[in-house]
């Protein structure tokens, strides 16, 4: 009999009119799209000790096998309950973040209740799309509340900055609309997944952008391994070769292409193996252009940075570079990404340490973005060092004194806020943590805090160590340090 049944349903999908049959993968394509309610708390990063309160917001998503939920990582970002909606379906279903990929901004859910996930077929994914390529994107944007579904075409594939993260990875412009509520929405050419919608573009019509179904697979097969090392980087600061003068006087020949390695970051991937104004000529075989680009397929050429990010954190990239005129090889691991001045984060609190009224943080975009209007002139200064300061031996994060609790221990000092700490007691400082060490290993009667223009902060080590914890009653202040810093 069941044998007898399997025919009969395999004679009645052949029966079945094309437009039939498109209707129902349709149907079985928009019953794996989700809606997701996300309520997140953000830190203060002004008052580091404390959160900003709840907010409420949507995104979408779909259905894979697994039982899992692909999104954007910004739908659940600073996450304290999310909770699923399946198109069409009444009940919503409280979820878990299984993984988070905060530069490629993807993310993976799941929910206890395996009956949400009953009568719904996981989508697959296809191949990176070509350009001109029909697609459709599929969510839940603002303006309704039943599913919406958009159609374009592929217009661009290209290293691009994404807004969440502020890391270049590559990704598919499309011409379908894009709009609050679309992210972590599935892209799909025919009935599979060849990107993840993320982001739009602002003051122009019709650029929408997708998380590319390459990236999507990389955040997946990085998941299988023990550690998740997310994307690499080289750590590399580099300066386009286009000039015929600069060339020459590199030593390059004429049949030589290539960028100009200016600036490299303490403890990245490069450190120790690349030198500045080495001439990176090809990575893993491929010859990089003078204006930083490689052949791309049969899709033009894109940056250069693509073959690195393709690969995965521990991996071998080998190079050939000019060195004073001498070409060589050499290959050396892959490391993650890391900056001096943190890009935008999520899931994680700030740092901070208070000592004698004085309060210590670390400078981040985080912190910049949240500055007043009134202090947009410190955030000048700041922003400077944002744009552009890199890792050194030296210095490893940039400590700044963020405020100074009032107090009889601290009088003449409130004009010293939003300035870089450069030595405690004339040591360099190279991290908070750091800080923290000088601070509290003194010896001395006295704590000299070296900040930028050569302007000091002089406490008394004696008073400020026993005073502390008044003043930090007196200001409702639960602990001395972030819990990163116990």
């Amino acid at each position: 009999m069941r044998k007898l049944a399997i025919t009969f349903m395999v004679l009645a999908l052949f029966c079945l009119s094309p437009a039939k049959a498109h209707a129902q993968s349709e149907a079985a394509i928009e019953n794996s799209i989700v809606k997701i309610f996300t309520v997140a708390n953000d830190p203060d990063y002004l008052q580091p000790w404390q959160m900003l309160g709840q907010k409420s917001f949507s995104g979408s998503g779909c259905i894979l096998e697994g039982n899992r939920i692909l999104t954007n990582a910004h739908v659940v970002a600073n996450q304290t309950f999310i909770q699923v909606l399946k198109s069409g379906g009444t009940k919503k279903y409280p979820a878990q973040v299984v993984a988070v990929d905060h530069d490629c901004d993807l993310a993976i859910l799941t929910i206890k209740d395996s009956a949400f996930f009953k009568d719904s077929a996981p989508l697959e994914f296809g191949e990176l799309p070509n350009l001109g390529e029909h697609v459709k994107a599929y969510g839940f944007p603002e303006g309704g509340q039943k599913l919406s579904i958009t159609e374009g075409v592929v217009s661009r594939i290209e290293v691009n900055e994404y807004a969440h993260s502020g890391r270049k990875l590559l990704t598919v412009q499309i011409d379908a609309a894009i709009n609050p509520g679309n992210s972590g929405g599935p892209v799909l050419a025919g009935n599979r997944i060849v990107g993840v919608a993320f982001q739009g573009l602002e003051k122009s019509q019709n650029i929408g952008y997708a998380v590319p179904v390459t990236v999507v697979k990389h955040f997946l097969a990085d998941l299988k391994n023990k550690k998740y090392g997310g994307f690499p980087s080289l750590g590399v600061d580099v300066q386009t070769l286009e000039n015929d003068t600069a060339r020459k006087m590199l030593g390059m020949s004429g049949a030589q292409t290539g960028i100009l390695a200016s600036r490299i970051s303490f403890g990245s991937s490069a450190w120790g193996n690349l030198e500045e104004n080495d001439v990176i000529l090809s990575i893993d075989g491929v010859n990089i252009g003078n204006d930083g680009t490689v052949p791309f397929g049969n899709k033009g050429r894109i940056e250069a940075s693509y073959i690195v990010s393709s690969k995965f954190v521990g991996d071998t990239v080998s190079l050939k570079v000019l060195r004073n005129g001498h070409a060589m090889d050499i290959s050396f691991p892959l490391k993650k990404e890391a900056y001096i001045v943190p890009e935008s984060q999520y899931d994680v609190r700030p740092k901070y340490y208070i000592f004698g009224g004085v309060v210590f943080t670390v400078l981040t975009l985080d912190y910049l973005r949240r500055l007043p209007e009134n202090l947009m002139q410190a955030s000048i200064t700041l922003g400077s060092m944002y744009l552009n300061e890199i890792m050194t031996p030296r210095r490893q994060e940039i400590v700044i004194v963020q405020q100074i609790l009032s107090d009889e221990l601290n009088i003449g000092y409130e004009d010293c806020t939003n300035m870089a700490v450069e030595k405690i007691n004339g040591q360099p400082v190279a991290t908070l943590k750091d800080l923290v060490g000088k601070i509290e290993g003194n010896s001395g009667e006295y704590i000299i805090i070296g900040l930028e223009n050569n302007k000091e902060i002089i406490l008394d080590y004696k008073k400020s160590m026993e005073n502390t914890a008044g003043i930090l009653s007196r200001y409702r202040i639960p602990f001395d340090r972030s819990d990163n810093l116990k």
